[in-house]
């Protein structure tokens, strides 16, 4: 099996960005990927770098601190980063809008992360009552996404969906073809209608062009009535 990844991923290096809310479980998960098991840790301030090896490819994972004055920092670490993992809380629903607003959607806007990949972990699945990888999907409009993504549950504490996380990267980011990647499924599915969270709402945009060019004409004519009207018949 070690010969059959060796020969379809070359060894690389690869750079991945570990983003969502404080408290979401990102260290916890990292720490579970690199050591494999759950290690107790206050929350991080400033941020975490480890090596993982999967694969045949080295993944360098940047962990961010994530409390609100650093959010928008996220920004000094776009570059150069070849898969952006969101980290959900799954229990958290009051907080999406704050997901969206301060930090997936600076990501998905910057130039920087263009071309890399999006990976959204539903974390903490093992505690009871939380959302479905369907049900963030749809309250974070992913459908709308542009990028190479897709979305996975997880425990970090469990280790549950760990594996699928590190195979659908390793696919992804260490195929000798990597760099002539082209958008998935869910990169070309688009919604109906936009779901964005009220207050990150995009400006709205006249989506009937017939209808606005119609509008434009008998606004003009009438215009040109009204003109005529007040003109003196000697001037006319």
């Amino acid at each position: 099996m070690g010969q059959f990844w060796t020969k379809i991923f070359k060894h690389k290096d690869v750079r991945i960005l570990l983003l969502g809310l404080d408290g979401a479980g990102k260290t916890t998960l990292l720490y579970r990927l690199k050591l494999g098991e759950v290690v107790t840790h206050i929350p991080t301030i400033g941020f975490n770098v480890e090596q993982l090896t999967y694969k045949n490819i080295t993944f360098t994972a940047w962990d961010i601190g994530a409390r609100d004055k650093m959010r928008p920092l996220f920004r000094h670490y776009y570059k150069g980063t070849d898969a952006v993992v969101m980290v959900i809380d799954s229990s958290d629903r009051e907080r999406l809008d704050e997901l969206y607003c301060d930090v997936l959607k600076p990501a998905l806007h910057a130039e920087e992360l263009a071309n890399s990949v999006f990976l959204f972990l539903v974390n903490k699945k093992d505690l009871p009552d939380t959302m479905n990888k369907d049900e963030v999907s749809i309250k974070l409009n992913l459908h709308s996404v542009k990028h190479v993504w897709n979305i996975i549950e997880t425990s970090a504490i469990q280790g549950d969906g760990l594996t699928d996380c590190m195979d659908w990267l390793a696919t992804q980011l260490g195929s000798s073809s990597s760099s002539a990647k082209k958008p998935t499924s869910h990169a070309l599915r688009r919604t109906s209608s936009d779901t964005s969270p009220s207050h990150c709402d995009k400006p709205t945009e006249i989506k009937d062009k017939s209808a606005h060019k119609d509008y434009c004409t008998r606004a003009y004519m009438l215009l040109m009535l009204l003109h005529s009207a007040s003109v003196p018949p000697v001037l006319r």
